[in-house]
């Protein structure tokens, strides 16, 4: 049974001139200690995905439809004090910004402690404290950092300062949203390295958001790739990366350089992302891809298991072979 079911979730943003329609008919399953990532570029959705799951989207954002199944509940219809219970203590959201989730007149061992006391209220403070200078370490901070506050700490440690929190409650699922955004190498080393070890050694399951495709398949087991609002893509990340089906994955995979590349070789993908207002007719990527065909400009395509487990949105995914080898020779269209 899986640990987290979404079915056809829709999640719109009401603007001013219309609505945006952000996430648009998505599908997937996490496994229990499994580790997802999700791909794609920014204003792709995968952050609202992200936020839809814990209920943090903003006052404007709204899941329309679809659902999310977790523990036999479905979190699309919880509220209040419902989602407040799930929240941290069985999921829990890692956000982009470390600095700007932090409270900054706060230090962390009092933004720990709170955040036990919260869901287990009848936990003493020195069984907090000793918790919050366990997970400190479990992240590589010294729990002698628990006096510091945020602007005390660089960047790298505030994150894991997160991560440690994230460990807290000892959740089912950790959602990291763009966990590496900034750092650096060994940082970002770092931390990919405990989140396999939080699936490794607690069985946590992890859902890993990133437009990082190098640290995804480093990290994760399954991984889902994202374009205006939908998925295209799904399958094992190795597999993904060194056999992609879909010509969007083909383009984020070929624009990232190896020591061994030629340069000339490489795809430069300078591409904004569809207007969710108004996406395109046809397939979300028609007027990006360069092996677009008439079929193409009709509908959205379904999916189909090009290989086993992998399952592409592409109207072409039985001629991948052939559209590999031309990725880098063809031209990456912007308009």
């Amino acid at each position: 049974m899986s640990l987290l079911s979404i079915t056809d979730l829709h999640v719109q943003y009401d603007v001013p001139d219309g609505v945006v329609r952000a996430v648009d008919g998505v599908s997937f399953d996490i496994e229990p200690e499994t580790i997802v990532g999700v791909l794609g570029e920014s204003g792709c959705g995968k952050s609202t995905l992200s936020k839809s799951i814990v209920r943090a989207l903003p006052d404007n954002g709204a899941i329309r439809s679809g659902e999310i199944r977790f523990d036999g509940r479905d979190l699309s219809t919880l509220n209040g004090e419902a989602v407040r219970q799930v929240r941290w203590d069985r999921i829990a959201y890692v956000p982009q910004s470390a600095m700007g989730s932090l409270d900054p007149v706060c230090t962390i061992e009092e933004q720990l402690v709170e955040t036990i006391t919260a869901h287990r209220p009848d936990t003493s403070r020195r069984e907090c404290l000793d918790r919050a200078g366990e997970v400190l370490d479990l992240v590589g901070i010294s729990p002698s950092r628990l006096s510091s506050y945020p602007h005390e700490l660089s960047g790298g440690m505030r994150q894991r300062v997160l991560l440690a929190m994230s460990l807290l409650l000892e959740p089912d699922l950790i959602i990291a949203d763009e966990p590496t955004t900034g750092l650096d190498v060994l940082i970002r080393d770092k931390i990919l390295n405990d989140i396999e070890m939080y699936r490794d050694e607690f069985g946590i399951s992890v859902l890993m958001v990133s437009h990082d495709i190098a640290d995804l398949v480093e990290t994760s087991d399954e991984m889902i790739v994202m374009y205006g609002g939908k998925i295209v893509e799904q399958g094992p990340a190795k597999t993904l990366f060194d056999e992609a089906v879909h010509p969007y994955t083909m383009g984020l995979r070929g624009s990232l350089p190896e020591l061994h590349d030629d340069p000339e070789d490489l795809i430069e993908m300078k591409m904004e992302p569809p207007d969710l207002q108004s996406p395109p007719e046809g397939c979300r990527f028609v007027n990006k891809c360069p092996f677009v065909t008439e079929e193409c400009t009709v509908d959205h395509p379904g999916f189909v298991e090009a290989k086993p487990g992998v399952e592409s949105a592409c109207y072409r995914a039985t001629e991948a072979s052939a559209l590999r080898e031309k990725a880098t020779t063809v031209s990456w269209k912007d308009d």
